[in-house]
């Protein structure tokens, strides 16, 4: 590893600092640069009551950071000719063409113009885990607007959209596409999972759940009709600690990855495609991953968020920065909670946050961001 020492230093102060002012409870940090790491670091505890030492391998339940690896899956297909973006869902979802979503294309659906932010009622483990009854609820759903007009983060139901698609281009569920297609070539199959297997229990982190929000929050002043809490239930019979829930397949929300994982995959996409020899996509393949296709206010986060084709893109939220950086040509996935992965092919640069204790944010505010900023300003591409 051709490591930054001095950038290592200070981002090593940074996230103990951190730690130290109860921000953080265990976390890792991966950057690659022009494909080779320059970044590699990992701190603090396994969980709030498991007082083992994080390791660099230790697994961490990432929420919607895990879009961005299942939009990375739709778009190698479309890379190797089995999907046009600009072609109907229906193509390769027939049954999805009811209700008012007949002329619905990939590229709106990917992202979150579908009008289908609203998840399956009783909000339970049973129906996340039913993977081939949620595509077949989700495709005989309604949109909630004239699709193409509005957007409206899809904070779960993406799951079903980007895997029933993915599954109708090539043949093959989305979780051995992201396995087989993602993960081995780039040597991090122990360290990329939708859905774990039996056998890493051991190595999987304890998410600490963020205190509730004070009474005068913005937050607790939505109304609990918002379509804020119909893609995003405030009340659910599991938590994301659940072994059930980490065990299904959730391609919008459960991946469980190391920050080096994440950080090769960008790095690959920030370096043209490539890392470390091998290939993932064609360099002519990231301009689509870089493709504005909204900036509209979303009707769900109600702020403002470049949406690309499966990811989103760099700049800004409003008065928000995004983590991503300030160009829009930057993209990737945050979670909740604060977990981050994003390539910035500009600068040449990806970056990983891996985190459990979970913040009140839901696109990298506070630490991460904090992180984030700290390595753009030491590379001189803040």
């Amino acid at each position: 590893m051709s490591l930054n020492a001095n950038l290592n230093d200070k981002v090593r102060a940074l996230i103990e600092r951190q730690i130290a002012d109860g921000q953080q409870t265990g976390l890792q940090v991966c950057a690659y640069r022009y494909g080779e790491p320059i970044v590699d670091l990992w701190a603090g505890t396994m969980g709030p009551r498991d007082d083992r030492p994080v390791q660099p391998d230790s697994l961490f339940l990432s929420f919607s950071t895990t879009k961005g690896v299942a939009a990375l899956a739709l778009h190698m297909l479309a890379d190797r000719g089995l999907l046009d973006y600009d072609a109907l869902v229906t193509k390769y979802w027939p049954e999805f063409g009811q209700n008012g979503k007949e002329r619905v294309t990939v590229a709106q659906a990917m992202s979150h113009q579908a009008g289908l932010h609203a998840v399956r009622q009783p909000h339970s483990i049973d129906y996340v885990a039913d993977w081939n009854g949620y595509v077949a609820w989700l495709a005989a759903q309604p949109p909630a607007w004239e699709p193409g007009t509005a957007t409206g983060y899809h904070a779960l139901t993406y799951a079903w959209i980007v895997g029933a698609i993915v599954q109708g281009a090539s043949g093959r569920h989305i979780k051995d596409v992201i396995h087989d297609d993602i993960a081995v070539p780039l040597g991090v199959a122990s360290e990329m999972y939708v859905g774990i297997p039996d056998g890493v229990e051991d190595r999987l982190t304890t998410l600490k759940q963020a205190p509730p929000p004070p009474a005068d929050a913005p937050s607790m002043q939505i109304p609990p009709d918002h379509d804020f809490f119909k893609a995003m239930p405030a009340q659910s019979d599991f938590t994301f600690n659940d072994m059930r829930l980490r065990k299904a397949c959730v391609p919008s929300a459960n991946g469980h990855f190391t920050a080096r994982a994440l950080a090769r995959m960008y790095g690959a996409l920030a370096n043209g495609g490539e890392v470390d020899g091998v290939r993932i996509v064609s360099k002519e393949a990231i301009p689509n991953m870089q493709r504005l296709m909204t900036e509209d206010t979303d009707r769900v986060l109600m702020m403002a968020i470049p949406k690309g084709i499966g990811f989103f893109l760099g700049g800004y939220r409003g008065p928000l920065r995004s983590p991503f950086g300030p160009r829009m040509t930057a993209f990737g996935h945050s979670g909740a909670g604060g977990s981050v992965a994003f390539a910035d092919p500009e600068a040449g640069l990806a970056v990983a946050v891996t985190l459990n204790q979970m913040q009140p944010t839901l696109q990298g505010e506070g630490p991460t961001f904090e992180i984030c900023h700290l390595i753009r300003e030491e590379l001189g591409v803040a």
